[in-house]
């Protein structure tokens, strides 16, 4: 069951979406039966989910879209952009980048700040309000280094997340993984969340069981 915290995340998610006339997609029974699956992993608390790497499937492999459409892609299939959240799972995507030599990819990643996002806790957002949507789980504050792998530097030489973009009215409020942009490594960074990438599709507990619930004997 969801947190009470968590819950809220996922409702200020869904309402932000909403108020830009985009709406997250439901999933389909049928492409949830039939998804490809590139990979499956087992993360230190054990939890085992099966994962998608949109350039290793042939009619994916040179599409890049925003960050809304790699979720909804994703969604449709009963899985959601990619949430690291234990440091064995971000490992274990970042292999899968270098292996690719992809340079960046979304993530589920976001920063709360939007309409429902103006709790104490939340605040600076920068600093407290990065979450994961794929999952609900926040990501531990961007002050202590060590609770999530956001690079050093950046674009202006500033580590991340450094909402370098606002300046031109774009806020960096998505997360994408960049693959030694700034001869940093394969590392975290803020991104606007308009721009195209790659992405990586993860189990979504919740609509796999969203789907079973409704379709009684379906095999996912």
């Amino acid at each position: 069951m969801l947190r009470p915290q968590t819950l809220l995340l996922v409702a200020a998610c869904l309402a932000a979406v909403a108020h830009a006339q985009r709406r997250l997609a439901l999933p389909d029974p049928r492409s949830c039966a039939n998804r490809v699956r590139h990979a499956n992993y087992r993360d230190a608390r054990g939890v085992a989910h099966s994962y998608f790497f949109s350039w290793e499937h042939g009619p994916t492999s040179r599409l890049e879209v925003d960050w809304l459409d790699a979720r909804n892609i994703c969604r449709r299939h009963c899985m959601d952009a990619v949430s690291m959240e234990t440091p064995q799972e971000n490992e274990f995507i970042k292999q899968r980048i270098a292996r690719g030599n992809v340079r960046y990819i979304w993530t589920s990643g976001r920063k709360c700040n939007f309409n429902g996002c103006d709790r104490p806790d939340l605040q600076p957002a920068n600093i407290n309000g990065w979450f994961w949507s794929g999952s609900g789980a926040k990501i531990g504050p961007t002050t202590q280094r060590n609770s999530g792998d956001w690079s050093a530097t950046g674009g202006f030489g500033q580590q991340q997340p450094d909402n370098r973009e606002a300046a031109q009215g774009n806020d960096e409020s998505c997360l994408s993984i960049l693959n030694n942009f700034y001869n940093d490594g394969i590392k975290w960074h803020d991104v606007a969340c308009h721009h195209l990438k790659p992405f990586v599709c993860e189990d979504s507990d919740e609509l796999l069981n969203f789907v079973r619930s409704r379709n009684p004997g379906i095999r996912l």
